[in-house]
């Protein structure tokens, strides 16, 4: 069974800002990382079980018999959870304290992902998978280690599978949509070639899949396998701290990655075949012109 470790940055301060870590309204960030760490558990764990059968009519607990289930695609799960200068809102998670394990720090909240970084190469040599995900983010595809498993197989150890970040609605003219479209091109030009091996193709399951080198890399995280986090950890450049792509908050998802390896996501005619959710939707609510 592959290890995998995930290690989440949570700030919250109550205001008006952009980002949903500053927001106006604490309950939903707590609903988001309840979601997102119990999704981890749920959808990539170890604990999932199959019900076998179940005596009807009998009010006692313990009348089902279940066995274990999904074990081909299961993982041994830690998450640990980073905050700064005790703006959280850990107290107020439901969740049981076993989920997850708090690691305080002091850094400038700005730069809190790069202290994830710090943690993250803290545990070189103990996991088959490091990522790291912001507290929004909600993983529901149980192939999720399977698909990028593959993709390195296909493509090599220099290569990422990066899924697609989407908001859903109910309301909006478009149901779903996936946030992180492409920007210009020269935007992310002083890290990565998008142009190098721009395109590769597979078949997959009957279907042929296309993946693209994306000018914008965010999806809100990265994941890299052992190898590929031995290799970054290694370069010079890591823990610099470098802020120039977008922001400090989009850069620690994403510039260390594209500096050391070729990233690519699904072409938008197959997007969801690597996808999350973005728990706090903010750009589906634009007015939207469909193409």
């Amino acid at each position: 069974m592959r290890k995998a470790l995930f290690v989440i940055p949570h700030f919250y301060s109550a205001g008006n800002g952009f980002y949903g870590s500053t927001g106006n309204v604490s309950a939903r960030r707590v609903e988001a990382l309840e979601r997102t760490i119990a999704g981890i558990h749920q959808g990539l764990g170890s604990r999932q079980a199959f019900l076998l059968w179940l005596q009807q009519h009998v009010p006692e607990k313990g009348n089902g018999h279940v066995i274990k289930s999904n074990d081909d695609f299961q993982s041994q799960i830690d998450i640990i959870v980073c905050t700064t200068q005790g703006k959280h809102l850990l107290d107020e998670l439901r969740l049981p304290g076993h989920l997850y394990r708090h690691h305080p720090t002091q850094a400038e909240p700005m730069l809190l992902g790069f202290a994830c970084h710090e943690v993250l190469r803290s545990q070189l040599g103990r996991y088959d998978w490091y990522c790291y995900l912001e507290d929004d983010i909600f993983i529901s595809d149980p192939l999720f280690f399977q698909k990028m498993e593959w993709f390195i197989t296909m493509y090599g150890q220099d290569a990422v599978l990066a899924p697609h970040r989407f908001e859903r609605s109910s309301t909006e003219p478009a149901h779903k949509m996936y946030v992180d479209g492409s920007v210009r091109p020269d935007f992310t030009k002083p890290w990565q070639d998008v142009d190098d091996r721009r395109h590769l193709e597979a078949d997959v399951m009957g279907m042929r899949l296309k993946f693209e080198r994306w000018p914008n890399p965010n999806w809100g995280g990265f994941c890299l396998s052992a190898k590929q986090m031995d290799y970054w950890a290694s370069r010079p450049y890591f823990g610099d701290r470098d802020c120039s792509f977008a922001g400090s908050i989009e850069s620690a998802c994403n510039l260390g990655v594209i500096k050391t390896f070729r990233q690519y996501k699904p072409a938008p005619s197959c997007a969801s075949f690597f996808e999350v959710e973005h728990l706090h939707p903010r750009y589906l609510g634009e007015q939207l012109k469909f193409a």
